[in-house]
């Protein structure tokens, strides 16, 4: 799909991977909405970029997001961004945390979809991207909701990705990695996954740009470590997961679970 003078719509804009993606894509030519629920990390990004639009919308508040979808009406491509990290133990969370994150990271992208699918389809033209995690594919300790809710994105742009075949539309699934430059992980002073060095955002920026253009069902956007490692998951799920339960890798997980927490 072409990009230059499309209308485009990144959720959780503020964030570092959010406010990468809404700069490449401005870079390309679109036209920008972004939304986030925090307005002056909204603004301060808007200030930079050429003529996007703002709205500051919580994704856990469906009477937002109906009003977020009512804007959306005409718009070309969908870059579904915004998560909770959602890392800890089952069952340390409330009913209400583990609904807000089903919600945020998985229903509101499939709402969002269902709900402006019908004029791209008319039109015969749009996008949706969905930022999935290699979560997603390789699942690791600490993080049981946060993986479910990457792989069902995961799941639910495969099946889509059919149903729309020859339609003009196009759906992309990206999984990323552990971004160290900028997000949540930076924020928190948190590392990248062990034996690994992170990647930035802006990588995985271009690799969304790269599923637009070129219309590809998964793209995978993580440290080459960790790529290989979910591929030979696939193979041998019952091996990976024995490494994945690495004393380091938990204690990575511990790690990053207490600097989220503040987050569910």
């Amino acid at each position: 799909m072409d990009i230059n003078g499309a209308t485009a719509v990144v959720t959780g804009a503020a964030g570092g991977l959010g406010g990468a993606i809404a700069r490449v894509l401005n870079a390309r030519g679109a036209r920008l909405l972004l939304t986030d629920r925090r307005e002056e990390a909204l603004k301060s990004l808007a200030s930079q970029l050429n003529g996007a639009e703002i709205l500051v919308c919580d994704l856990a508040d469906s009477a937002q997001v109906a009003e977020l979808s009512a804007r959306l009406a005409d718009t070309d491509i969908v870059v579904s961004n915004a998560a909770l990290p959602a890392t800890g133990k089952l069952e340390d969370f409330t009913p209400e945390q583990l609904n807000r994150a089903l919600d945020v990271n998985l229903r509101v992208p499939m709402l969002m979809t269902q709900q402006l699918l019908p004029g791209m389809l008319q039109r015969r033209r749009g996008h949706f991207v969905y930022i999935s995690s290699i979560a997603g594919k390789l699942p690791s300790a600490r993080v049981p909701i946060y993986s479910a809710t990457k792989a069902g994105l995961r799941g639910f742009c495969g099946s889509l990705r059919q149903d729309l075949h020859g339609s003009g539309v196009g759906a992309s699934v990206v999984f990323p990695g552990t971004m160290t430059d900028a997000g949540l992980l930076a924020d928190a002073g948190l590392p990248a996954t062990p034996g690994t060095k992170g990647t930035s955002c802006d990588f995985v920026a271009h690799r969304v740009i790269a599923a637009i253009v070129k219309n590809l069902g998964e793209v995978d956007a993580a440290e080459l470590p960790i790529r290989i490692m979910a591929r030979f998951g696939g193979m041998a799920p019952e091996l990976a997961a024995r490494l994945a339960r690495r004393k380091d890798s938990v204690a990575w997980g511990d790690q990053v679970t207490e600097g989220l927490r503040h987050l569910r």
